[in-house]
């Protein structure tokens, strides 16, 4: 779709009595926005303003509002233009957001129009969002504010008392979060010390549930249920491949444990089940193969990728009338089944072959998988130890980033914060995550 036309499709899902006290009246435009951006719905947040005076407030008076690094404001008077760019400037360079302008063609259209917006350039990932809002909505560009590191970090902190967090109440907010992306991403960032702090929180969080993850696996009463509700809203588990969660029943008659939506669009289907199945894999004449539970599951998601790939064209028309621009077919999907440590298969003198070992079984999943298609068979000890690695990965990445921060402070005088701007692109040098 054109600017243009997403910018007509994003008219039609906004409401028209705007200053009505409805719940969730932006939400079909929210969830096309996050779309068009590539970004969580979370991560996008609407508001009405109908007099700049009330602009600040608006964009930070709920949870939601806060957390959201983008917000984008329905502009209801055409006489405070002024003034509200004055105003949209000043929050973006105190919060870091990400402020997007809309406003109505004229007074009495329907139809709404982009009149510019405002970014921090001290964080990247913001002007990627805002390339993004250019590329997919039009209209003149967002202007990108440049304001060092001491000014963002000072801004964020001011931001942070108006809202009534102290430092240990920030840190609550990591330690709840499934990912370093919350309220003092911005902060973090402008912040070699920030950011080491944060990650190592985000970090032990996600170690801890890994640690709890692997007891509960190797516990025969640990059940599917138990898992999937230990797992829920832990979805970095399954690897950085994935930028949301769609809803659990897309196709009619299917429910799905967990959807997940890739980078490009398409879905991927998560089916979960449990750790304790002794029968993982079975002996067939001299070789193992793979358990009929197995067999089971594998058939399950690959019922669901059918069902998706031929109903799939005409449920992304319904679901495009309704804001959510999904890409249904020729999807995949992993099952997450099992533990080797519960295959017990010992010695068959008849047979003459040994006892069943960890190595075994691994052989015989991987031979399975790659005689299938579209769908992986993957362990519960396989995923968890993946997940491991990738936060040891992390934690090294921080500690040395940390320490080589530490080193270069130390080995250099005093000196004016410009003196550390890119020469090329004359903006600073920072790492968002």
């Amino acid at each position: 779709m054109t600017p243009e036309e997403n910018l007509a499709h994003l008219s039609e899902l906004l409401i028209r009595e705007h200053e009505r006290p409805i719940n969730n009246k932006y939400d079909a435009a929210r969830d096309f926005t996050a779309r068009l951006l590539g970004l969580p719905t979370s991560r996008v947040y609407f508001t009405y303003v109908s007099r700049v005076s009330n602009f600040s407030v608006r964009a930070v008076q709920s949870p939601a509002a806060v957390q959201a690094p983008v917000v984008v404001a329905l502009i209801k008077l055409r006489s405070e233009d002024e003034a509200t760019h004055r105003a949209a400037e000043k929050l973006a360079a105190k919060t870091g957001k990400t402020i997007l302008l809309l406003q109505r063609v004229s007074d009495d259209s329907l139809n709404w129009a982009v009149m510019g917006g405002y970014y921090v350039t001290a964080d990247r990932h913001t002007e990627e969002i805002s390339n993004r809002i250019t590329e997919f909505l039009g209209g003149p560009p967002l202007r990108g504010i440049e304001i060092s590191p001491s000014e963002a970090a000072t801004s964020a902190l001011e931001y942070f008392d108006r809202l009534g967090l102290s430092g240990a109440g920030v840190g609550a907010v990591l330690s709840q979060r499934s990912d370093i992306s919350s309220i003092v991403t911005f902060a973090a960032a402008s912040s070699a010390a920030g950011l080491s702090a944060a990650e190592t929180v985000v970090i032990a969080k996600r170690r801890s549930l890994i640690a709890e993850l692997k007891r509960m696996i190797a516990d025969p009463a640990t059940t599917e249920t138990d898992l999937h509700r230990k797992i829920k809203g832990n979805y970095w588990i399954f690897g950085g491949r994935y930028t949301g969660v769609a809803r659990a029943s897309i196709m009619p008659m299917d429910r799905y444990d967990i959807p997940l939506f890739c980078a490009d669009g398409s879905l991927h289907i998560v089916e979960l089940k449990g750790s304790y199945i002794t029968d993982l894999v079975e002996r067939h004449r001299q070789h193992l193969i793979t358990g009929a539970r197995v067999h089971e599951a594998v058939m399950q998601a690959a019922n669901y990728i059918r069902q998706l790939d031929e109903g799939g064209a005409t449920m992304e028309t319904i679901y495009r009338n309704s804001g959510l621009d999904y890409d249904l077919r020729r999807g995949r999907a992993t099952v997450v089944i099992g533990n080797q440590d519960f295959v017990d298969l010992p010695e068959d003198p008849v047979r003459q072959v040994g006892a069943v070992t960890r190595s075994m079984v691994d052989q015989t999943l991987r031979t399975y998988n790659s005689l299938i298609n579209r769908v992986e068979v993957l362990t519960w000890a396989d995923l968890l130890d993946a997940a491991d690695r990738s936060l040891r990965f992390e934690e090294e990445v921080a500690e040395t980033f940390s320490a080589d921060t530490a080193s270069d402070r130390g080995n250099d005088e005093p000196h004016d914060v410009t003196s550390d701007v890119d020469g090329d692109t004359g903006q600073e040098e920072a790492t968002i995550f």
